[in-house]
């Protein structure tokens, strides 16, 4: 079966699917799920997989970062296309809004959005299921404010691969020019529908204003979507006001496990 045939499109896209199938690409869905994942299971907050050996990531105060989400790839169908890892956990840790510098922005520097002094990125390539190899006291975390932390609980993940086609505020949706429409109606239509606005890896990123990328050519080399992390009223997940967090990264570091120069970017209504 071809995997475009999957594509659902409202009705009065329909006249349009062959254009607009020919931007799909496939990408990972994340759905959470009310659960209580192991340390070593993909996980949205929560404490974090980290071996007795590794030290916890630190804030530019010196201060415990939190967890907002790991990735265990040994659970995940991974598109090849993309380069992910077919296993190893890759963790996503963020400043709690203690952080006198950048507790309110979740630990993005607007300026350097690859300096990694607030947020960080890791990457186990070996994962071990025995809990006496990692770290299970996490008291020295209580004191880290939460209280204005994106996600109030930790819930699982699951994964599954869709396609999509190019959100319209990803920057591709210009340089592909998707000049389909006989009218604005039509192509408000796609705006209010196809956003890609869900929890994913891959594919193209939603923005609630603007691709930082589409007015910074040097940006554009983070061509990879690491993570896409969105508003989720079940699991009471939500950046600022109804925002989204997105991570990029090169596609040749992705390649070679370099998760050292990664873009993060945020923004909300």
């Amino acid at each position: 079966m071809n995997p475009l045939s999957k594509l659902e499109l409202p009705p009065k896209l329909e006249p349009y699917r062959k254009e607009i199938e020919k931007t799909c690409k496939p990408y990972i869905h994340i759905n959470t799920v009310m659960n209580s994942p192991k340390l070593y299971e993909s996980k949205f907050g929560g404490n974090p997989y980290l071996p007795l050996e590794a030290n916890h990531p630190l804030d530019s105060q010196g201060k415990p970062m939190l967890l907002m989400a790991q990735i265990n790839f040994s659970e995940v169908p991974v598109p090849s296309y993309e380069n992910m890892p077919i296993q190893g956990m890759l963790q996503f840790f963020i400043c709690g809004t203690d952080n006198e510098n950048t507790g309110d922005v979740y630990g993005l520097d607007f300026d350097h959005p690859t300096a990694q002094k607030d947020f960080r990125v890791v990457f186990y390539e070996d994962v071990t299921t025995d809990e006496k190899k990692l770290t299970t006291d996490f008291t020295y975390l209580e004191d880290i404010d939460r209280d204005m932390f994106p996600i109030p609980q930790e819930v699982g993940l699951q994964f599954e691969i869709r396609i999509e086609p190019v959100s319209p505020t990803d920057y591709r949706y210009n340089d592909i020019e998707l000049d389909l429409f006989d009218d604005e109606e039509t192509e408000e239509i796609y705006w209010d529908e196809l956003t890609g606005e869900y929890h994913k890896i891959g594919g193209y990123a939603f923005f609630t204003q603007s691709d930082p990328r589409a007015y910074d050519e040097v940006l554009r080399a983070y061509d990879v979507l690491l993570l896409q992390f969105a508003m989720d009223d079940e699991a009471d997940i939500m950046f600022g006001d109804a925002g989204v967090a997105n991570f990029f990264i090169k596609e040749e570091d992705l390649r070679n496990r370099n998760f050292r120069d990664v873009l993060y970017n945020w923004d909300c209504c």
